[in-house]
């Protein structure tokens, strides 16, 4: 039986393969004359085996050919691991790594994601129910001066609070004798809007923002109310009142109940809602924001293209002189009275994105987290204002990609709505690292005049509704640092290191600027050199208006400093970041116009 197994055995190998040696051949017959006895006393046994086992020889031959163990086995381990083997071996590794960090994503979500409904926001979503009661039952004013609501304002404050409230009007404040008319009424209507709704919400650093839109009814507004800050006006007066009525009422036993500027805008105050500290939301870490907004079809949108002026000249001056100055645009201040008509429209257009991409909110999630390990919030004792690169930015831009991106003459969605969280987050990454906001203009869709947005200085993302530039107001220092931190998750991404998750996500180096930057400078400076004349015969209108245009002194300072010092180190720096020192308190920001400290990056 022997003999026939190795005739059957040394077919198999024939048939498989040639590349034994003449050598091999004569080592076996010298096996073969060297157990002839052993042979011949098997031969009758191979008569009595069955086809079926010869059938299982030249299976098992072939098998061991195919492996590698059919020749000499010591040579097979002189040869190493072939090139398809090491392929495979690789494969398996990035496999592996790619899995888990995907099981690392989903345990990140579910340690950093805030759910609306779930048993944990339960506190959260009654005091949300509360909160709405409250704004919809406020009592209304009359019509009345600004002098008289400013009195107003500060009488009911000191009744539910013990001190004086006044009203957060944006920089410039009403001139005396303004014929300007303000009232209040209840909000129309009364919606939570934002990442939490979208089940987009994140916990970060510190803590999370629940947004809630309290909409202005339209009898408060006339037609040109966009003119000359009277939109914001009565928009602040109308947070003052949210602010004076809620102390009176039983949230103030629940909340810390004050001011806050939204993306460091004069224009755009807000009142912020803070779980005292004795509280059971205050260890979910939530922060409410209630937003005043308007119906879209309450200013005609229309006019507050970025390329119209509505703060005239004179009107900044103090003046009655129309012929001044030339008007220059005022595309900031138009899109903070259009980003306040258009809130729910967002809300609608990333609902239906979220409808169409079940794992959008997801990305969206892991976008938020990524970009708050990037965010500076403070220096040491020193607190920083917010950047206005928002999540929200970075949603809309996920959005772009998924939807209806645009660029260069190409249309069609780059990132397909079938992907997953993690190649949705890996895109949009992708994505950043490559493209420069500073120089390339984006729209949803072709409905929006181009020449329009892109004849404004700066990025340009244009809304679906083709109104509103979302990145309205970002400086350029921010987005260049944020594709300088894209660039590196791009390369972490693709280089499945063992800590690349860590690098990406959990790093808080990334939060300390003595390792976020090569050389860090500290600034204590006097505003008023950098700043226009606010009065007198040495104003300076043109100027006094660009300064007007960011929204606040200390932001129109920051995009000086920033760009003297971008322009001096072009040839020797990759990035130069202005950070801004936060005001101790809302009241304390007329102190930031003397003076002021910043923080300078260098990378």
């Amino acid at each position: 039986m022997a003999a026939g197994k190795r005739k059957l055995a040394g077919a198999g190998l024939a048939t498989h393969s040639t590349k034994h040696s003449r050598n091999d051949q004569t080592r076996v017959e010298a096996d073969d004359s060297s157990n002839d006895s052993m042979l011949a006393s098997d031969d009758s046994d191979a008569e009595s085996d069955s086809s079926m086992h010869d059938a299982d020889e030249l299976k098992l031959a072939g098998e061991n050919h195919e492996s590698g163990v059919g020749g000499s086995t010591e040579r097979n381990k002189a040869r190493g691991a072939t090139n398809a083997e090491i392929m495979a071996l690789n494969e398996a590794s990035l496999l592996f790594k790619s899995n888990l960090f995907k099981l690392q994503i989903d345990e990140l979500l579910s340690e950093t994601l805030v759910t609306a409904g779930s048993k944990v926001t339960r506190d959260l979503d009654a005091a949300l129910k509360q909160i709405r009661d409250v704004l919809v039952a406020m009592d209304s004013t009359k019509e009345m001066t600004v002098d008289a609501a400013t009195n107003l304002v500060r009488k009911l404050g000191k009744q539910a609070t013990g001190h004086a409230v006044a009203i957060p009007f944006p920089d410039p404040a009403p001139a005396a004798g303004l014929a300007l008319k303000l009232a209040f009424e209840a909000p129309e209507v009364v919606n939570v809007v934002g990442s939490y709704p979208l089940g987009m919400a994140v916990r970060t650093q510190r803590s999370f923002n629940v947004d809630v839109l309290a909409q202005m009814p339209a009898q408060m507004f006339q037609e040109r109310d966009y003119m000359n800050y009277r939109y914001f006006y009565k928009r602040a007066f109308f947070v003052a009142m949210i602010r004076v009525q809620l102390h009176a009422s039983a949230l103030n036993e629940l909340f810390d109940i004050e001011f806050e500027l939204l993306r460091s805008d004069t224009r755009l105050p807000v009142v912020v809602l803070r779980p005292k500290s004795d509280t059971r939301l205050a260890k979910l870490g939530c922060i409410v924001r209630i937003q005043p907004s308007i119906a879209p079809d309450t200013l005609p949108l229309r006019r507050l293209m970025p390329d119209r002026n509505h703060v005239r000249a004179a009107y900044v001056a103090g003046t009655t002189d129309a012929d001044l100055v030339a008007e220059q645009a005022t595309p900031q201040y138009n899109a903070a009275v259009v980003s306040d008509a258009l809130q729910l429209t967002h809300m609608k257009y990333l609902f239906e994105t979220n409808e169409q991409c079940i794992e959008f909110g997801r990305a969206a999630a892991l976008l938020r987290v990524w970009l708050g390990q990037r965010t500076v919030q403070h220096i040491g004792q020193q607190q920083l204002m917010a950047p206005r690169i928002s999540g929200f930015a970075l949603t809309m831009v996920l959005a772009w990609l998924v939807r209806s991106a645009n660029s260069g003459g190409v249309t069609g969605a780059r990132l397909s709505s079938s992907m997953d969280a993690h190649q949705l987050f890996k895109g949009a990454i992708e994505f950043l690292a490559a493209h420069d906001f500073n120089h390339g203009a984006l729209q949803f869709g072709t409905d929006a005049d181009m020449t329009v947005f892109g004849a404004q200085s700066g990025a340009v993302l244009v809304d679906p509704s083709a109104s509103v530039n979302v990145l309205a107001g970002v400086q350029p220092w921010e987005l260049d640092a944020l594709r300088l931190h894209a660039q590196q998750t791009a390369l972490d991404l693709n280089h499945h290191s063992a800590n690349h998750f860590s690098r990406v996500f959990l790093s808080a180096a990334l939060t300390d600027v003595t390792a976020k930057y090569d050389h860090v400078f500290r600034l204590d400076i006097d505003m008023a050199p950098f700043l226009a004349a606010r009065f007198g015969s040495e104003m300076n209108v043109t100027a006094r208006a660009a300064e007007l245009e960011h929204g606040h002194p200390v932001v129109a300072v920051q995009h000086r400093i920033a760009q003297l010092l971008s322009t001096a180190l072009a040839r020797q720096t990759r990035l130069v970041a202005v950070h801004a020192g936060a005001d101790a308190s809302f009241d304390d920001r007329i102190k930031a116009t003397r003076r002021h400290v910043f923080v300078v990056g260098v990378v």
